[in-house]
């Protein structure tokens, strides 16, 4: 299930203890919510209810693409030289925690990835966040990227937030591009899809370590004085 990474199966007892030691008790709350719906889930298609998997960091990968569903917990952090793909099939509820800091190329959660790290983000590329009506986030502390680009259904839980801003308005985020800007006058050919941009094609061109914008285009973005909301997340 995860290929490269040492892991082992525990209770879910072991989970509600790591989370008190990182004192992140009242989010074990969240964790076990979770953990029901994946359960009736499998009920429902009689199949296996996922097993949670524990790896006791520091942890370092080449890349993390884990097929769900799945539920893993890192206790410590976790650094990837390459690539996040927390992408789900439909309606696959996983669950993915860190008790510390993740730092990454690209980070993606889509579908029905549940994320939450307790520490940090930084990605020195992107992090994508889409389909995320059927239940995707991230929830960290600080998120550190040079792009967050998320669909009009997902979207991030960060007390502190330094990128440039891709998302609809209505999550609160600080928005380095609106309606008012011109797709085409920013990004690559491959990047647009009609007279807006792609977030699958951003991220398949960030993925394979391409850049999505046209030369000074970032920086013009980068400059802009942008303010978010009192919150990060819909009401």
């Amino acid at each position: 299930m995860f290929p490269d990474l040492a892991t082992r199966v525990v209770p879910l007892d072991e989970i509600k203890a790591r989370f008190e030691a990182a004192n992140e008790a009242e989010t074990f709350g969240w964790f076990v919510q979770n953990l029901e719906h994946i359960q009736e889930r499998a009920g429902q298609h009689h199949k296996p209810v996922p097993e949670i998997h524990l790896a006791t960091g520091p942890v370092r990968l080449e890349k993390l693409v884990p097929e769900s569903p799945w539920i893993l917990v890192v206790d410590g952090d976790l650094e990837v030289a390459g690539d996040i793909d927390l992408s789900t099939r439909p309606y696959d509820t996983s669950l993915f925690v860190v008790f510390g800091e993740v730092r990454a190329r690209n980070l993606r959660f889509s579908g029905s990835a549940c994320c939450y790290v307790t520490k940090s983000v930084e990605l020195t590329g992107g992090c994508f966040g889409d389909h995320g009506d059927e239940s995707a986030e991230l929830n960290t502390a600080r998120l550190k990227a040079r792009v967050v680009m998320l669909d009009g259904h997902t979207g991030v839980n960060a007390t502190e937030l330094d990128a440039v801003v891709f998302a609809g308005k209505g999550w609160g985020l600080p928005l380095h591009f609106t309606s008012k800007d011109v797709a085409a006058e920013f990004f690559v050919p491959e990047a647009l899809d009609g007279d807006g941009y792609h977030e699958e094609s951003v991220w398949e061109l960030m993925a394979s370590g391409k850049d999505p914008f046209l030369p000074g285009a970032w920086e013009k973005l980068r400059a802009r004085h942008v303010e978010a909301k009192g919150r990060l997340k819909p009401l």
